[in-house]
Parts: C-alpha cells; sequence; structure tokens
C-alpha cells in the first residue's frame, strides 16, 4: 500500500484506481492530503498518522471534492481542514455523500466513522495565495477544469506540487468542468515547473515523478489529448477519437471517461 517513503513524504497508493493519499511530516507538522478508499486503506492511514505525529499538529488538505478523494474525511473529522473557498461553496455537498453511500453500498463496506462533508477551516480564494503553518509554506493555484474547485499546492522548502488529478501517467484528461479552464491549469503547472525548484510531482492517480522531464510530458501528453479530442470533433470524426486512449492500460474501463469527455466537449463547441 505505501507506493514511495523518504523523511518527509509517505505516499499511500491505494488498491482502486491507484489513488494516492499523501502524508508529509515535517518536526513541527503533518499535513494529510486525500485520505481514501476502502476501508481498511483509510484506516492504515489513519493508524499511521497517530503512531507518527507525537506533539505534531495535524492538518488535512483537500484537492479537490471528487468523492473518492474526500471520502475518508470522516476518520479526521476533529483536524483542521484546509480546501479551496469552491469546494466549501459547493451546491452539491449532498451528492458528493450520495455517492460515497452508494459506492460503499455496491460493495457491502462498512466503515468506522460517519460519512461527511469536509468542513473547511482554512478557505482558499485567491489565486497564487500563501500560507504557511509550522514550518511549511503553502503556495496555493486555482486548477479548475478537472472539477471546478481544484487547487494544485505547492510545499516549501520541500519541493512538492500536490497536483490532484491532473498529470496522472495512468490517465488522460477527466473533464467534468471545462476544456478551457483544463489547458489553462495545464498551462499553471509549466510555470509553477520553471518558477520552483520541484523535487517531486504527485498526482491524485497513478505513480508520482521526481524528473522534471517526465513532468513536462504528462503536461504536453494532456495538452495534446485535448487538442487532438477537439479537433476530431470539428473534423466530424468522432471514432477516430478512441485510439487516443489505446495506449492506457484499462481503455475498456476509461471509455465511459473519454466518451463524458466528448459530451462536454460536444457542447462546448456547439455540435
Amino acid at each position: 500500500m505505501i507506493q514511495y517513503k523518504d523523511n518527509h513524504i509517505t505516499i499511500f497508493q491505494s488498491a482502486l484506481y491507484q489513488t494516492n493519499s499523501v502524508i508529509i511530516e515535517t518536526d513541527k507538522l503533518v499535513l494529510v492530503i486525500d485520505p481514501t478508499w476502502l476501508p481498511n486503506e483509510v484506516k492504515k492511514i489513519q493508524n499511521y498518522v497517530y503512531k507518527n505525529k507525537k506533539h505534531k499538529d495535524v492538518y488535512l488538505l483537500f484537492t479537490h471534492s471528487d468523492f473518492d478523494h474526500i471520502l475518508g474525511y470522516g476518520a479526521f473529522s476533529h483536524i483542521k481542514v484546509i480546501a479551496s473557498k469552491k469546494l466549501n461553496d459547493t451546491p452539491d455537498k449532498q451528492s458528493i455523500i450520495n455517492s460515497i453511500k452508494d459506492f460503499d453500498d455496491s460493495y457491502y463496506l462498512t466503515r468506522e466513522y460517519e460519512i461527511k462533508f469536509p468542513n473547511v477551516d482554512i478557505s482558499i480564494s485567491k489565486e497564487y495565495e500563501e500560507l504557511e503553518i509550522g514550518d511549511i509554506k503553502f503556495y496555493f493555484y486555482h486548477a479548475p477544469g478537472h472539477t471546478e474547485d481544484g487547487i494544485i499546492t505547492v510545499l516549501e522548502p520541500f519541493g512538492i506540487v500536490i497536483a490532484g488529478d491532473y498529470l496522472s501517467n495512468v490517465e488522460f484528461p477527466y473533464i467534468y468542468h471545462s476544456s478551457d479552464d483544463y489547458l489553462a491549469t495545464l498551462e499553471k503547472f509549466e510555470s509553477i515547473i520553471e518558477k520552483y525548484d520541484i523535487n517531486i510531482l504527485i498526482p491524485g492517480h497513478g505513480g508520482f515523478t521526481n524528473d522534471k522531464t517526465e513532468m513536462k510530458k504528462r503536461i504536453s501528453e494532456s495538452i495534446d489529448y485535448i487538442l487532438q479530442v477537439k479537433q476530431l470533433l470539428l473534423e466530424d470524426k468522432q471514432e477516430e477519437t478512441y485510439a487516443l486512449i489505446k495506449k492506457y492500460n484499462y481503455p475498456k474501463a476509461m471509455k465511459k471517461f473519454h466518451d463524458y469527455n466528448l459530451t462536454l466537449l460536444k457542447k462546448e463547441l456547439a455540435l
């Protein structure tokens, strides 16, 4: 379950969708990011945090409001939460909770904690908002596109980028909000990689990378996917778009996400 560990970073990767939950440990702080998925997986993350926190303050960070990223909140609900203002203000809170309950019901899963939407204590509302807690400096960037309420978080002095559901090596872009916003967010990643001395990029799903060439490759592949799908739709070649997802390991399962992208993009293009 632990995909990666060093002196400051522990990445727990779920058996489901290669979803990453991240723990950052410093001398003064423990930061838990998107604790998620199966009850036993959340329990292991919870146990790890409480075993290692000692005298340190603990904070939760949520990258966006997709149900698979917030469903572990109840296991840490007494801890202060950092998230975007748009996540805090989302009108879809109940439907997101319903998605969690539907998932658990589908697999007869029982959790030891209450399923509820995060109560945000520190709300990120500005572009390039800065925050200092303990010995971590946070730099936040709005990241709409996948969802409307996403944020990119840079953690210094460690050179960590928490990407949310962007720049995965196992998924093409899943666009639930806006393709134009998605492209703009990808441009932000380009500038972030140039601006900061980035040591590691951690996406919401798939493998992390500490290679800047790989980071740039993931950005360009995401841009290419969106632009190619748009162009093929404009040329009335929808069937040809499916070739773009064949290189991924799970194209049959991913087809529904590509189909959703097609529906959204056709609406945006007025087709």
